[in-house]
């Protein structure tokens, strides 16, 4: 009889070890360290994966204490997702309160009650880059035929879609010559391609750059080959039941942080300077970017 208890004991610790395990393996999604206050209500302010979710929130959750300072009755909680899928499905379930989307998610969550209050000023930055490793023997386009081609996500659209476009009007074949791969993450993207996995990544300056200052020996073993023309940058965008007012405030707080020292010193951390208001009509050309692209490319239907 005690052969059988110490026998079931194992058992049992084995069990509870294994399921331990089992959760340490699933991705952390958190909203905020901090406990709910008394009296205030939170709106949740989800980034598209810029970075993965660690990354993101040591870039942005500074941006988010100090957007908080300002409000009254209100916060913001900042809301990272595991990859370029994840964040869609939340806008289609139309769950966050406020998003900081990339210009084609911006036009599906156009469709999900979402409106455009703001976005990222600099739209100089807002173009793809398709990478190769330095000591590839890749000169021109077509040198990619037969290869492979890693990059975020089907709806990155500076990371993924405008390279791709880029590829297609200069010779190259994307559903026939190539075989796409997709990563999740920007950061995932550049490592799959630096260690020898992909014969071309397509990404955009902000991670490029950001890859340079934190990982200068693995951005060093690439380069940029090619870029893209550019398009409207990221846009500030709050759902319809939001108060109109609670928008307000935040998109005047964004605007204000450039024009304070310390505001703009912790938005040239997060990687983004200055934000400007704008409004639904201001993705008009990334509408029509989505056309050519349906056109040339292969369909996209924003929904």
């Amino acid at each position: 009889m005690n052969w059988l208890k110490i026998i079931t004991a194992i058992i049992l610790l084995g069990l509870l070890w294994g399921c331990d395990r089992e959760e340490e393996a699933l991705p952390v999604i958190g909203y905020s360290e901090q406990p709910p206050e008394l009296g205030v209500q939170s709106y949740r302010f989800a980034i598209h994966p810029l970075y993965s979710p660690g990354r993101l929130f040591e870039k942005f959750a500074p941006v988010v204490d100090y957007l908080n300072q300002q409000f009254h009755g209100f916060k913001l909680v900042l809301e990272a997702s595991r990859d370029y899928p994840a964040y869609d499905e939340k806008i289609r379930a139309q769950q966050p309160d406020f998003l900081l989307p990339n210009p084609f998610q911006t036009l599906i969550a156009l469709r999900y009650g979402y409106h455009v209050i703001g976005k990222v000023a600099d739209d100089s930055d807002f173009r793809g880059l398709i990478l190769v490793r330095k000591d590839s023997p890749i000169q021109k386009v077509t040198d990619l035929k037969g290869g492979v081609i890693v990059a975020p996500g089907p709806t990155a659209l500076a990371a993924t879609m405008m390279p791709k476009y880029y590829l297609a009007t200069h010779g190259l074949d994307v559903q026939r010559d190539v075989r796409y791969h997709y990563a999740g993450t920007q950061e995932s993207t550049m490592m799959t391609l630096y260690l020898k996995q992909a014969d071309a990544a397509t990404t955009w300056p902000v991670p490029w750059r950001l890859l340079q200052q934190q990982r200068p020996h693995v951005a060093a073993q690439l380069k940029v080959m090619w870029q893209t023309e550019t398009l409207p940058s990221n846009s500030v965008m709050a759902h319809e039941r939001v108060p109109a007012s609670v928008a307000k405030q935040v998109m005047a707080a964004l605007v204000a942080m450039g024009e304070d020292p310390v505001g703009r010193r912790l938005l040239q951390d997060s990687t983004f300077t200055e934000f400007v208001y704008a409004d639904d009509q201001t993705y008009a050309p990334v509408e029509a970017f989505i056309q050519q692209y349906s056109q040339r490319v292969e369909p996209v239907e924003i929904k």
